[in-house]
């Protein structure tokens, strides 16, 4: 009985040292991620990229849709910050290993191109995406300023982690509307059911 005890709790300190194992190299290669796009180092953002997302959009399709948003003439975007607030356990299917990430993001938009307008148009458009913003993200979540007309959004969000055995280390997909019909084909239902249920 004794010697029962001593093995279960053996194992249940080797899965435990394990499963912080993961969430803790998982944090680290995240905030690497999340600190290139603060950065806006897209080859390092698109290193750390799911390599299977650029069988449905090309790698250098997708840096230069980057580079053109966070380049524009017309609007300015820059990450305050991203940080990793929880990672998920592991789950493992055919041989993959995956994890979900929740992240808090902040963010801050530019609008360059209504400087010049007046202070009268300049209220009025900033008041106008100031409503738009707030309706995806909570009014709490955005804050306006008129003077520099920019926005700065607050969000928490998630990805997935990928370990894949046919690529290097932990991969990352982003889980937001835009990316929802790749996720949906590369992430399997009952992996996006597990480990996005509400704890």
């Amino acid at each position: 009985m004794k010697q029962l005890l001593t093995i279960c709790l053996t194992l249940f300190v080797t899965f435990t040292i394990s499963a912080q194992t993961h969430k803790e190299t998982i944090t680290k290669e995240a905030q690497t991620y999340y600190d290139y796009m603060t950065n806006q180092n897209f080859d390092g953002v698109l290193d750390y990229m799911y390599p299977k997302v650029f069988d449905m959009a090309p790698r250098e399709q997708m840096k230069m849709g980057m580079q053109q948003m966070f380049n524009s003439p017309d609007m300015k975007i820059e990450f305050l910050n991203n940080d990793v607030t929880n990672v998920s356990d592991e789950k493992e299917v055919d041989g993959v290993t995956y994890a979900a990430v929740y992240y808090n993001s902040k963010m801050r938009m530019t609008f360059l191109s209504e400087l010049e307008k007046s202070d009268e148009d300049k209220s009025t458009f900033i008041q106008f995406m100031k409503g738009t913003m707030a309706s995806q993200f909570g009014e709490e979540n955005v804050q306006a300023d008129v003077e520099t007309m920019s926005l700065v959004i607050n969000m928490d969000a998630t990805m997935f982690a990928i370990k894949d055995p046919k690529f290097d280390g932990w991969k990352f997909l982003g889980n937001d509307d835009a990316m929802q019909m790749i996720v949906n084909s590369i992430i399997p239902e009952s992996v996006r059911t597990e480990l996005l249920k509400k704890e």
